[in-house]
């Protein structure tokens, strides 16, 4: 989803209570991977970034109103993120002597946070190239990669033998391929 091309993210209230727009739940439903990786990788292998990726959904959700759509919605994210995840280290320093370097961490997070952001790109990138294939070719994909599915699957729901599937899903991931990295360059993010 291209966040920079979006419309400023829509609050309103019910009941005193922010009801999110469709468009920021839908992104913070797709970050939720991404911001488990960039926590972890941050704190460690540890129950912990459960909490953490929590904590950083209650406040992206606070902090709706904040978000203008201008930005990408993953790097504003990561960087709540990475205030969290410094509270939780200073916490866990101060109840358990625990010794973490505000430095070091700062210097992991920086080119995280640059690689989370190339993902992003990248994901929007993926979204329009998808948009651009043939409603037949889009289903295939879709087929294909949704849970459980498999070439099988889309040999079935198209009529066609599975080998001649696995060449066409192959020549499709080409083309979605090379259309990312067109658009990559134009953008100049490659």
């Amino acid at each position: 989803m291209d966040s920079s091309r979006q419309p400023q993210s829509e609050v309103t209230q019910t009941s005193g209570r922010p009801v999110l727009s469709e468009q920021f739940v839908a992104w913070i439903t797709g970050a939720q991977r991404p911001l488990y990786a960039y926590i972890r990788t941050l704190v460690g292998c540890s129950a912990e970034t459960d909490d953490i990726l929590q904590a950083v959904n209650l406040i992206l959700c606070r902090k709706a109103t904040e978000f203008d759509g201008r930005g990408k919605f993953l790097s504003w994210a990561c960087r709540i993120a990475y205030f969290q995840v410094l509270a939780h280290l200073k916490e866990r320093q101060r109840d358990k002597h625990a010794y973490f370097d505000e430095a070091v961490l700062e210097d992991l997070a920086g080119p995280l946070a640059r690689h989370v952001e190339q993902l992003d790109d990248r994901l929007e990138a993926l979204h329009d190239c998808l948009g651009q294939l043939s409603p037949a070719h889009r289903q295939m994909i879709a087929t294909r990669y949704a849970p459980g599915g498999s070439v099988q699957r889309v040999a079935q729901a198209v009529g066609r033998p599975s080998g001649s599937v696995r060449v066409s899903l192959h020549r499709i991931r080409l083309v979605l391929l090379d259309c990312i990295e067109r658009t990559l360059a134009a953008e100049g993010s490659a």
